[in-house]
């Protein structure tokens, strides 16, 4: 019987909840785009609570008569109430505690494999160790009153976690992978894989730094005046356009040579596919942002596309890998019977048994 399609529930399990995991935490980029374009990021001044309590206030009067100034005082200028910003951040906030905790179950699910696949548990424990790190990372955000580096911080460590998190799902189902792959990319396609991820992981933090500029433009111009805003960017703003088209051209290229090799398995041809909607789609948004003037509901769309895009790319380099490992495992079994072969061969040669 083939191992890999012997019957697990513990591996089963584990496959289900760290899948479940991936698509979580894809969610929690979205909603957490959707608060910065919102402008809804300081909606709750403090950490972990929200105006001091742990349920924020639906209305302005059950807060403090002071509550402005007390808030000036810890550094949050110009605190003003807001029932629809304080809402979304804290729903936002919920968002990241059920995501955490979809993380520590693929931990726990994990751990019965800590004899048998150390790398897998390993990659559950990293996953969480790093949430932890990212909540207290949060903590920070709040505290810098939205300060730009480390909401570029913040988004890096976020695509790292994706990332651990698709890995363990894929450490999970590698035998499957592993024998529905006949051979790997070729060191052409191998490069082009490993400069898309690079020159798009670059763009994400790119248009990190627009989003970050666009918030410090809507200030200066008091949140009107939005066809001002593209004229009003910095450098970063024409960087990032123009290395859209690379990025564009580099994901098109890898997608045509994933379908002329068709060395990998069946997903990573339909993963390849979904590379090209959401270029498509994250093309789509971008151009949205330059010709309509920011539109709100762009923002979150752009990031949340091309994040997906990352997501991607490591799958297509981690299933390749399983590839190389497949065709290494060929090649030793060849070596096996080539040496068997000459065994025979000899015996009979000679009239001695074969051992």
């Amino acid at each position: 019987m083939n191992p890999a399609t012997i019957k697990n529930p513990a591996m089963t399990r584990l496959r289900f909840v760290s899948l479940a995991t991936v698509i979580t935490i894809y969610l929690l980029i979205l909603v957490g785009g959707i608060v910065r374009a919102t402008g809804a990021g300081m909606g709750c001044p403090d950490w972990p609570t929200c105006f001091g309590s742990w349920i924020p206030p639906t209305s302005e009067a059950q807060l403090p008569a002071d509550y402005q100034i007390t808030y000036a005082e810890l550094g949050y200028a110009d605190t003003t109430f807001n029932v629809r910003k304080t809402w979304t951040e804290y729903l936002n906030r919920l968002m990241g505690v059920f995501t955490g905790l979809w993380i520590i179950a693929t931990m726990i699910c994990a751990l019965p494999f800590r004899r048998t696949d150390a790398r897998l548990v390993y990659a559950a424990v990293a996953g969480v160790a790093l949430v932890v790190f990212q909540g207290w990372l949060g903590s920070r955000v709040v505290a810098s009153n939205l300060a730009p580096g480390m909401i570029t911080l913040h988004m890096l460590l976020a695509q790292v976690i994706v990332c651990i998190l698709i890995y363990t799902f894929l450490r999970a189902n590698r035998k499957a992978l592993i024998s529905a792959s006949r051979h790997p990319l070729s060191k052409l396609a191998y490069r082009v894989l490993l400069a898309a991820i690079v020159l798009t992981l670059l763009q994400v933090l790119l248009g990190t730094q627009v989003r970050e500029a666009i918030d410090i433009v809507a200030r200066a111009h008091e949140n009107d005046n939005r066809h001002l805003w593209i004229t009003s960017l910095p450098m970063v703003f024409p960087l990032h356009r123009i290395l859209a088209y690379p990025t564009v051209a580099l994901n098109l290229a890898l997608v045509f040579m994933i379908f002329r090799e068709r060395g990998l398995p069946g997903s990573a041809r339909l993963v390849a596919s979904g590379i090209v909607v959401l270029t498509a789609g994250s093309m789509v948004m971008g151009l949205s942002l330059d010709r309509l003037h920011v539109p709100v509901f762009a923002q979150p769309l752009h990031l949340w596309l091309a994040s997906m895009i990352i997501g991607g790319l490591y799958y297509l380099l981690v299933v390749n890998h399983y590839a190389a490992n497949n065709k290494a495992g060929l090649t030793s079994e060849k070596r096996a019977d080539d040496l068997t072969d000459n065994a025979a061969k000899q015996a009979a040669a000679t009239g001695l048994p074969v051992s």
